[in-house]
């Protein structure tokens, strides 16, 4: 895969560019980089603080770091636990930002139904926190759940300021009572519904 020519969403189209494996990312999401911009593709935004940063699709190779990154977040509640074997199982639904090599930042998109997707694990390595990489996850979420055609993303979080941001509201889904953990009973489930690209 390494130096194939991609499609590559860029802005509000698509460009053929040579592309490191790195770069690869889905249709319907840009590839995001802080500092110089080597490969031209449009960004929300620089990180603050941070140089090298990549979002891009998770691989199995990342299963270990997404695990244990997750796992910080276990103990207080905010995140169920995740095995490396299930991030390895379903690496391609997870997205991450890498910083000079290191995952930083991890979220995954989880069907519920053909219409209706999760952000689930959405996790920061607390040395990366305040530079942005939570918002790039969200939007990053966003554009993946678009080109998958899900109508509605939601999350289930007590941080309602954070997802209020993205314009996520409080919502009931009914379907999903049925199911919450004991974790996330108490929570809220915040929804956004997605227009097309």
């Amino acid at each position: 895969m390494h130096g194939n020519a991609r499609n590559i969403r860029v802005g509000s189209g698509f460009a053929k560019h040579a592309v490191s494996q790195a770069y690869v990312t889905w249709p319907g999401a840009g590839v995001q980089r802080s500092g110089p911009n080597p490969t031209g593709l449009a960004s929300h935004g620089p990180l603050r603080h941070f140089q090298g940063v990549i979002t891009r699709r998770a691989t199995a190779a990342d299963a270990a770091s997404i695990s244990a990154l997750i796992n910080l977040y276990v103990a207080s509640g905010t995140l169920l636990p995740r095995s490396e074997e299930f991030t390895a199982m379903y690496a391609h639904e997870f997205i991450v930002v890498e910083n000079d090599g290191r995952v930083v930042g991890c979220v995954h998109l989880d069907e519920y139904s053909p219409s209706l997707a999760e952000l689930r694990s959405l996790a920061v390595d607390p040395g990366a926190q305040g530079a942005g990489i939570g918002r790039e996850l969200v939007s990053a979420t966003e554009h993946f759940a678009r080109a998958r055609d899900y109508a509605t993303l939601f999350a289930v979080s007590n941080d309602t300021e954070f997802f209020a941001r993205f314009g996520f509201e409080r919502r009931n889904i009914p379907e999903l009572d049925l199911e919450r953990s004991e974790v996330s009973r108490y929570k809220g489930v915040f929804a956004k519904d997605l227009s097309p690209e």
